[in-house]
């Protein structure tokens, strides 16, 4: 009799929300990554970016990020993504998630069962310019590429090295940009295509392809070159991720004064070449080290990895009709930050209303290229726009909330409230199952060696 009193008052404890111990359905990890985070200095073989082996020489200046004469870039992309972390901790306890619960249902009446989210951020601090240490090499940390220790010599991890170490699901990295004359302001996604989009720019400038450039979804390209079409650009782009030589504006021949270098063998991962490699590109010839278009072939791991099936689903056709898996969480988060700065309470109206989603920046960007994660890269704002940089400031936790809010409905998703927005999120969680699964396992985990 005892014994069954006490199972029956040990399942009516256990059956009391509050007071029964919830654990998470599921754990996730992530990164957050606040762009740029160190200085502009010359010159550039001492302080740049994109570390060459060949050369032993910094192919690029240091790209320090947007700034204006009273805010950079660098320091507004990095308070908000504390925010943002701060948020997602909330994930980590059964207490914190009750918190994180009370903010989603601004989004959502459903109840959202217990996920966990593990972000880390790829910087803490931003370098400072008054009396910066040269010597010491203060752009070191903020590196995209690896680059040399100054004083041992030493090959270190640049920052998408060390996000590959940490074998994440997601990446949300988040810039600036500056506008021009008459830009509305608001936001917009930075894609990469895939090796499909990027062999057919290949063969469209041997003469060899039928497919339309201009009749694609990849037709709005970046213009880098303003005295280049977007389809010239769009070639000069194929041909530096094929044999990292820009070519000339025909597209057929190479610019040997215009080297960016093989990237795949600048960071540390699994589809690096084969040491050798270097004395090998010395030399030449026929390959993927080829100087001349019509010799090169792409040939080695990292290619094998180009033309396999998950790096079509990240970056190619997908929710948004283009541009994968990347394209729809960045278009994603865009639409919980306008539909959350709609719906939340504030007290001017203008702060309510965000500039639009705008195209999307479309090139061979390395961030989303050389990593095994979901890249939602989003240019969150334009820096010169005071409507952009208010709700950045003044709606900076509104603005964390919704991207928080909007990270968990890629990992589960999750039913959106009817509301007066003119973006409304999808709710649609990401088939990552398909990732996790492969025959060769999961691809995330894949990206390094252990």
């Amino acid at each position: 009799m005892i014994r069954k009193i006490f199972l029956y008052l040990l399942f009516f404890i256990c059956s009391i929300p509050s007071l029964a111990q919830e654990i998470p359905k599921k754990t996730y990890n992530i990164i957050i990554d606040p762009g740029h985070g160190g200085l502009d200095l010359k010159p550039k073989e001492e302080h740049g970016d994109k570390y060459d082996p060949i050369s032993n020489k910094y192919l690029e200046p240091y790209k320090a990020g947007a700034q204006t004469k009273s805010r950079r870039e660098s320091e507004v992309v990095l308070s908000l993504a504390k925010e943002v972390k701060e948020i997602l901790d909330l994930t980590k306890t059964q207490e914190g998630f009750e918190t994180f619960r009370s903010h989603a249902k601004k989004f959502t009446s459903d109840p959202l069962p217990w996920i966990r989210i593990d972000s880390d951020l790829t910087r803490e601090e931003t370098a400072k310019e008054e009396g910066a240490d040269l010597s010491s090499d203060p752009n070191a940390f903020y590196r995209l590429y690896d680059y040399p220790d100054k004083k041992t010599g030493k090959i270190k991890p640049g920052r998408i090295s060390r996000i590959n170490a940490a074998r994440p699901y997601l990446v949300v990295s988040l810039h600036l940009n500056p506008s021009w004359k008459g830009h509305p302001g608001g936001m917009a996604a930075v894609l990469t295509p895939s090796y499909r989009t990027f062999y057919n720019l290949r063969k469209i400038s041997e003469g060899k392809s039928s497919k339309s450039f201009e009749e694609g979804p990849w037709n709005e390209w970046m213009r880098f070159k303003m005295e280049w079409s977007r389809l010239e650009n769009a070639v000069a782009d194929a041909w530096i991720y094929f044999n990292g030589y820009w070519p000339n504006k025909s597209g057929k021949k190479t610019d040997l004064s215009n080297f960016e270098g093989y990237r795949q063998n600048m960071v540390s991962w699994k589809y690096a070449d084969p040491s050798g490699w270097v004395e090998k590109a010395k030399e030449g010839g026929p390959g993927p080290y080829a100087k001349k278009h019509p010799e090169y072939s792409a040939k080695g791991k990292f290619w094998d990895r180009e033309r396999a099936e998950p790096e079509l689903w990240r970056r190619e056709d997908g929710l948004e009709g283009f541009g994968g898996d990347n394209h729809y969480a960045a278009a994603e988060l865009m639409r919980f930050v306008q539909y959350g700065l709609k719906n939340f309470p504030s007290q001017e109206e203008e702060l309510s209303n965000p500039g639009p989603i705008n195209d999307p920046y479309i090139s061979t960007y390395s961030l989303p290229t050389f990593i095994n994660a979901i890249s939602a890269y989003l240019e969150i704002g334009y820096i010169d726009k005071e409507k952009d940089m208010k709700i950045l400031t003044q709606r900076r936790k509104d603005t964390a909330i919704s991207i928080a809010v909007g990270i968990y409905s890629l990992f589960h998703g999750i039913k959106i409230k009817s509301a007066d927005s003119t973006y409304i999120p999808k709710g649609k969680k990401i088939d990552w199952a398909r990732y996790e699964n492969l025959k060769e396992g999961n691809y995330f985990r894949l990206v390094r060696d252990e």
